[in-house]
């Protein structure tokens, strides 16, 4: 007997068709391992995923960042190839004050996310709000022009890089550009106000004016406005709107204690009697709390009134008085007034918690100084010196302060002392220094300033840039400036300014006609870059066409330059 497998085949399917429970029965197994599977292997990880994002998301709404944090780090490791939990860690960090690292969050989520704007717009504005004004540059050139000017988001975050430069025509174009996309709204047309209040053409600052009254009222955006009205009327002297806004603000819900300095200096400017009336009420009720006393005696301080606030410190009681936050204040007014016996005598009787016993030597140093105790300010100013070695919050707080007072050369020391270790507030001191070198033309500082940010940054472009620039304009190690320099040029070939400055390196290196060839293909964007215009003067005069490169480099602003950039321009000009 054979067996023959079609036979047998025919006699299963007529079985399995007259067993109708166990067809289903099998049927309903089926989908059921289906099921499970699929939500083994796709599902459940999907829900687990969004699981942990919605829940970082309502510890965050519920006001507990240490949960959030942890619900975030579960879903950067369930999906750390998804934008959104990058982007969900940005939020968290911005709310827990690390901007520099909201930036980082941000950047990753965009390149996670290629092709979305929304997420390269967050990356630009986590810069703005962290001053990277070249990392915001940085993000936005990845959109296209027509993502740019069709998006009032970027256009806002246009106007800010421009208001910041002090390119106010570009920032106005931009925010009345977002205007014309969002309509009468408080989020362009309060920066807008702000911009054209700084207007020498009347109409626009009388547009200006009129933006900011509209939303002078308005709950949210009115502290802000206000801000502006009030800062406006005391740098023009109208005194009718100096009392006008300052009580406005003062009663608005949005006032905060910084602004009192600026309203109590509009009042003393105003209405000398209004001034009065409002400090003596201001003292009765602060009297009794040694914090808001010394926001008071802050707010008199910076409006001028120093002799106000040793008269009225005088009165509170000792025991507050020499402990902090009083004891500062009232050191300042002392400085102020000249009063360094007093001065000296408060800042020995003071008991200085070690967070504030810096300052009990800074204000030490400046009474004895001014005492002609030489030997005390020494002894003082080396234990400040010490101290500043082990706390870069403190030195460069303190040298900030001192720098206010005139003092530049011991304030340089201190922010040097903060540049020189590690972590954040290191950065922040660096960037102090740069904006100090800058401001006097000093080339040798500005790379001594980069060349420790490149230390630190080696991979950031913008750093590289900058260091490879000064140390070429300095005649410090030429050959790796110009390997940065080519390095940083080939990873962003578009960048107009890193061309330059890989030019600039090889005119340096003494290879101007090298420099010439590579910037030839721009030629025609020297007038709108300052960086190409310098970098073609200086090959075109190196290749011996002097006349060409002197025209070019005496186009430029000279106002923005070191004064060893101007040293070359002349040597180059020479005939």
């Amino acid at each position: 007997m054979t067996f023959d497998l079609r036979e047998s085949w025919w006699r299963f399917l007529d079985r399995w068709e007259e067993q109708r429970r166990l067809r289903w029965t099998i049927y309903s197994l089926l989908a059921l391992v289906l099921t499970v599977a699929v939500l083994r292997f796709w599902a459940y990880p999907w829900w687990n995923r969004r699981n942990a994002i919605n829940v970082a998301r309502q510890w965050m709404l519920a006001g507990k960042p240490a949960y959030a944090a942890e619900a975030v780090q579960e879903a950067i490791n369930a999906a750390p190839e998804n934008p959104e939990v990058w982007r969900l860690a940005g939020d968290l960090a911005r709310l827990s004050g690390r901007k520099s690292l909201e930036v980082d969050f941000a950047r990753r989520a965009a390149e996670l996310g290629p092709g979305v704007p929304e997420l390269v717009l967050e990356w630009a504005s986590a810069a703005l709000r962290a001053d990277q004004p070249d990392e915001a540059d940085r993000a936005l050139a990845k959109l296209s022009k027509d993502e740019l000017a069709g998006s009032a988001f970027a256009l806002r975050l246009q106007g800010e890089l421009e208001r910041r430069r002090g390119q106010f025509t570009a920032a106005m174009n931009h925010f009345e550009a977002a205007l014309h996309l969002d309509g009468p709204v408080a989020v362009d047309e309060v920066p807008l106000g702000i911009i054209l209040l700084g207007s020498t053409d009347s109409s626009l600052r009388q547009r200006g004016l009129q933006l900011l009254g509209k939303w002078a009222p308005d709950r949210v955006w009115g502290g802000n406005a206000l801000r502006a009205l009030l800062g406006d009327a005391i740098r023009i002297d109208d005194r009718a709107a100096m009392l006008k806004w300052a009580g406005a603000l003062q009663a608005h819900p949005d006032c905060q204690p910084a602004d009192l300095p600026a309203s109590l200096l509009a009042y003393a400017r105003a209405d000398e009697a209004r001034f009065t009336e409002v400090v003596t009420q201001l003292e009765k009720e602060r009297a009794a709390k040694p914090e808001a006393a010394a926001l008071l005696l802050a707010a008199l301080n910076e409006s001028g009134r120093s002799q106000e606030a040793v008269r009225w410190m005088n009165t509170l009681p000792a025991r507050d008085l020499h402990h902090a936050p009083l004891a500062v204040v009232a050191a300042e007014a002392l400085r102020r007034t000249g009063d360094w016996e007093h001065l000296r005598e408060l800042v020995r009787l003071t008991e200085w918690t070690p967070d504030v016993h810096f300052l009990g030597w800074i204000y030490g140093i400046e009474a004895a100084r001014a005492l002609g105790d030489a030997n005390a300010a020494d002894e003082l100013w080396h234990s400040l010196l010490n101290h500043a070695q082990l706390n870069a919050v403190h030195a460069l707080f303190a040298g900030s302060t001192i720098f206010s007072w005139g003092r530049e050369k011991e304030a340089e020391a201190l922010w040097w002392k903060a540049a020189e270790q590690n972590g954040k507030v290191a950065i922040e001191a660096l960037g102090t220094l740069a904006r100090f070198y800058q401001v006097r033309r000093d080339a040798e500082g500005q790379y001594r300033v980069f060349d420790r940010v490149f230390l630190l940054h080696p991979k950031d472009p913008a750093v590289a840039n900058n260091y490879a620039f000064f140390a070429a304009l300095t005649g410090h190690q030429q050959l790796r400036a110009e390997q940065v320099a080519k390095e940083n040029f080939a990873q962003n070939p578009g960048n107009r300014t890193y061309l330059a400055t890989y030019a600039f390196v090889l005119f340096s290196r003494g290879k101007a006609g090298e420099a010439l060839a590579l910037l030839k293909p721009v030629a025609g964007e020297t007038g709108t870059n300052q960086a190409l215009a310098f970098a073609y003067g200086l090959a075109l005069a190196g290749t011996g066409q002097k006349a060409e490169g002197a025209a070019l480099l005496a186009s430029l602003d000279a106002k923005t330059m070191t004064t060893r950039e101007i040293e070359l321009i002349k040597a180059a000009s020479a005939n």
